[in-house]
């Protein structure tokens, strides 16, 4: 991880698979902050308790309901959810060389309160350097951890769809390249998808799509009735990737979304090429 600029804040969000000693201490070291679910119980300094029971027993903060997107077998809902938090000092851990120092955090317990019937409860425990004393404060942390399906349908985007790791670049100096030009694309279609799912009534914007583009989706597909929206563009744009569009499909996918958006460019490009040789060839004609 690279030092953080000044002037700019850097908050690392993750699940449970990166609750380790070493990304708080990395994060800490670059002037980084972290919100990670926390997978391990661990030692309390000068207590006889884990980080689990010690949050369990911390104050109650307040309640809200939070938004739970759609998960495999379980439908969106409105969660009520009551928050603990509170700093402590857990043990370092023990690595070759000797123990490591101490740490500071803070730590909050986000558990549902009458789960549906049938449903899994939520219930996350937090480990932030961000502080969350206050009732803001906790909401806050709340919210940005909750909000990281967002970060994991961007790598999707790069991973499923454009197929990164398939590059068979190995040097970093040769990536990076490559990622900052496939991530202006997958920005791109993430933030289409997003607006079919919000917004899927709205009319696209013209000024975001090529003359050439909207032209080829109307004489492979036709011009909606209503005009092209943000649900029916997205759908244009994955069936040319051979997405289905079923009634029982569901939304389709980023190898489908992916595949159809580099078919319609393709397509847009060589109908702008032919275009210019055509009138470079009548100019020609007319001198």
């Amino acid at each position: 991880m690279p030092r953080r600029p000044a002037g700019v804040s850097w908050i690392q969000i993750a699940d449970r698979d990166y609750d380790a000693y070493e990304v708080f201490e990395r994060c800490q070291a670059n002037g980084a902050d972290f919100i990670v679910r926390a997978r391990s119980r661990r030692v309390v300094i000068d207590e006889a308790r884990t980080s689990f029971e010690a949050v369990a027993q911390a104050p109650v903060r307040g309640a809200f309901e939070l938004e739970i997107r759609t998960r495999p077998q379980m439908p969106a809902r409105l969660a009520r959810v009551q928050v603990r938090s509170m700093a402590l000092v857990v043990r370092g851990v023990s690595r070759p060389g000797g123990r490591r120092p101490d740490l500071s955090l803070n730590i909050l317990q986000v558990e549902e309160v009458d789960p549906p019937c049938g449903m899994e409860p939520i219930h996350w425990i937090l480990l932030t350097s961000l502080p969350c004393e206050r009732w803001l404060e906790a909401r806050r942390v709340i919210a940005r951890y909750a909000r990281r399906w967002l970060v994991e349908e961007y790598h999707k985007a790069l991973k499923s769809g454009a197929k990164i790791e398939a590059s068979q670049l190995e040097s970093i100096d040769r990536l990076k390249p490559l990622i900052a030009v496939v991530a202006v694309v997958a920005i791109r279609l993430l933030n289409t998808k997003l607006l079919a799912r919000a917004q899927p009534d709205q009319p696209i914007n013209p000024e975001d799509f090529s003359p050439e583009a909207i032209r080829i989706l109307n004489a492979r597909f036709g011009e909606p009735k209503n005009g092209w929206t943000q649900a029916a563009l997205l759908i244009a744009i994955a069936r040319l990737g051979g997405f289905l569009a079923r009634r029982g499909d569901g939304p389709p996918g980023w190898v489908t979304i992916w595949r159809g958006w580099s078919r319609l460019t393709a397509m847009a490009e060589g109908i702008k090429s032919i275009s210019r040789d055509f009138h470079r060839l009548e100019a020609s004609r007319c001198g």
